[in-house]
């Protein structure tokens, strides 16, 4: 009995070694972001559990709820060179301001990395809109999306916060989201695999994707606006058509992707299409400039190579001027075809009057 108690005892002490190693072994790996991509300590503030505390840093601000920590703590904002941030960005995303928490309690001198409540993250920048995406930073440096999307309205962006485990990036893609730029509606979607070809149509607009257009699998949406809202900065004397433009995703990164390896063959099949008929890029702003290369017009077809999804397209044909009464401004037929019904009630009364009198 003796021999079994003291083996029950040191299966104790064993079990409480093992939960303290546990325990450190936790705390050692807690990252600690100064070391980690962002040394730079912007400021730093003593966090009391029952007060709420702000951290404000040039476009920056951080909310601490009071409750957030159940000790007094020492938080502080820390940033990192952004160049040196961007070096793990996904393909197509430009970073433009990241951060991280150090957290802190004074008496232990122990890492905090979970909240009791989350602390709210904004941002006020000219670079943010619609398009920019917001990202965990590993402490080796890689990105992932923050599976909660950012609150974003006009050029600020809100996310809240309950953990210290990451670091965070914030960054539009090089590539414009077509999807909030003009160009809402998607008309159709596929799947590309490398090295096989296929094509996405929709509305009368054919898509062929040559085999060697993509290196990774993409899925790539056919997209389309409203054609009238591309009328107010038409180019004198043209009417849209119809419009079209692209997005192609990275499904692995979620990155837009802006360039093709080799160019796909958009077809447009249109009863406004003629030989007068042009072919016009359209920026995210919406303004026109004409593609500099011809398109291809047989009848009411016209197709163009693309290499690029960094733009939209309108296709536009010559529009059709009703002549107007340099008196009243009114269409002309009409008030020809009036005068014709007043000559002939004229005549009516005429001839009346004759036989009346």
């Amino acid at each position: 009995m003796r021999y079994h108690y003291r083996w029950a005892l040191t299966a104790a002490t064993a079990g409480a070694f093992l939960t303290m190693t546990a325990g450190t072994s936790f705390a050692a790996t807690a990252p600690d972001f100064t070391q980690d991509g962002f040394p730079t300590v912007v400021q730093t503030v003593t966090v009391t559990p029952t007060q709420a505390a702000t951290i404000t840093y040039g476009d920056m601000t951080i909310t601490i709820p009071a409750g957030t920590f159940s000790d007094t703590v020492q938080f502080s904002l820390l940033e990192g060179p952004v160049a040196q941030i961007a070096a793990n960005q996904p393909a197509g995303m430009e970073t433009f301001a990241d951060f991280a928490f150090k957290v802190v309690d004074p008496t232990t001198n122990t890492l905090v990395t979970t909240f009791n409540k989350p602390v709210m993250f904004s941002l006020t920048n000219p670079s943010v809109n619609a398009d920019t995406q917001y990202y965990d930073i590993s402490p080796t440096g890689q990105y992932s999306l923050n599976p909660i999307p950012a609150t974003i309205s006009g050029d600020t962006l809100t996310h809240a916060i309950k953990a210290a485990v990451v670091g965070w990036a914030i960054a539009d893609p090089t590539v414009p989201d077509f999807t909030q730029h003009g160009f809402p509606t998607v008309l159709a979607t596929t799947n590309v695999t490398p090295g096989q070809a296929t094509s996405v149509s929709a509305d009368g607009i054919t898509v062929n994707i040559p085999g060697d257009a993509f290196t990774t699998p993409v899925t790539f949406e056919l997209l389309q606006g409203p054609v009238g809202s591309f009328s107010a900065m038409a180019p004198s004397g043209q009417a849209p058509v119809t419009d079209f433009a692209f997005k192609v995703v990275d499904p692995q990164t979620g990155a837009l992707v802006g360039k093709f390896n080799a160019p796909v063959v958009a077809e447009i099949t249109n009863s406004q299409i003629n030989a007068n008929s042009k072919y016009w890029d359209i920026t995210p702003t919406g303004s026109y400039a004409a593609n500099p290369i011809a398109p291809t017009i047989s009848g009411d077809t016209l197709s163009h190579p693309i290499a690029a999804a960094a733009v939209g397209w309108v296709i536009t044909s010559p529009a059709v001027v009703q002549a107007t009464s340099p008196v009243t401004g009114l269409p002309l037929a009409p008030i020809v075809g009036g005068g014709a019904a007043l000559t002939l009630v004229g005549l009516y009364f005429m001839t009346r009057k004759g036989v009346t009198h």
